[in-house]
């Protein structure tokens, strides 16, 4: 019998509705070769096992989906866990009410081209941490949500809210209002504290990217450790983000 070790789980995500994918929607490369019989697991769960400790990259394409490129670093005896999200792309049925928002960065007058930052919207469900102060070194907090968890893209990365001292972090799971994340919090964090969920993305030569939301909410943005917001409309807008301001 062949024994094989876990070495790394990823949950592959639709990023426009939120929903996990199954495997027949994606292909994958594991360090630039074609995995040819990738284990998946139901509810999206793409498994990796028997990984040599060190650096790998993964990359996942889809039909009506960007493709998406992820590095992670295997530790012997200490199996990883992350989310792809793959971004739509070509082909993809965006509803007719869909928000476009073409999002400019720049660093002083240039473009901030190849610049990776976080953005995500105010959810209707809102998560807020919900004891006194969470603690740097937690490793799981007191959660209070307002609407139905499981409509939350748990497992996945979020951003804590807090305008002193933001952070991102991955939660892996919410039950009986307790949170728990795959890293502990590098910052103490104040009650009430909201958890945002983010989706990452990388400027092109311009500074622009392309980003489709369901809804009219508030665009948040953290890129540099700093916190960017800005009130959406409904249809097409352009939105300018100054990194140096």
């Amino acid at each position: 019998m062949i024994r094989r070790t876990v070495s790394a789980v990823f949950l592959l995500r639709d990023g426009f509705t939120g929903r996990a994918l199954n495997g027949n929607t994606a292909c994958c490369r594991l360090d630039g070769a074609p995995l040819r019989k990738p284990v998946w697991k139901p509810g999206g769960y793409l498994v990796l096992t028997d990984l040599l400790p060190g650096p790998h990259s993964l990359r996942v394409t889809g039909t009506g989906y960007q493709d998406e490129a992820v590095s992670f670093v295997i530790s012997e005896g200490k199996p990883m866990t992350d989310t792809v999200t793959l971004k739509p792309g070509l082909g993809y049925p965006f509803p007719a009410e869909t928000v476009n928002v073409r999002l400019l960065l720049r660093r002083g007058e240039l473009p901030a081209a190849g610049e990776q930052l976080w953005l995500g919207i105010l959810p209707r469900t809102r998560l807020k941490l919900a004891q006194d102060k969470a603690e740097a070194g937690d490793a799981s907090i007191h959660l209070y949500c307002d609407g139905n968890a499981s409509g939350l893209p748990v497992p996945g990365h979020f951003l804590m809210l807090d305008r002193k001292k933001p952070e991102l972090v991955y939660l892996h799971s919410v039950s009986e209002e307790t949170g728990r994340f795959t890293e502990p919090l590098a910052f103490p964090h104040p009650r009430g504290t909201e958890l945002i969920p983010m989706q990452t993305y990388v400027t092109d030569e311009k500074g622009g990217l392309l980003v489709r939301m369901q809804e009219p909410r508030t665009l948040i943005g953290f890129c540099g450790g700093r916190i960017r917001e800005t009130a959406l409309h409904a249809g097409e807008q352009t939105v300018e983000w100054n990194l140096e301001e």
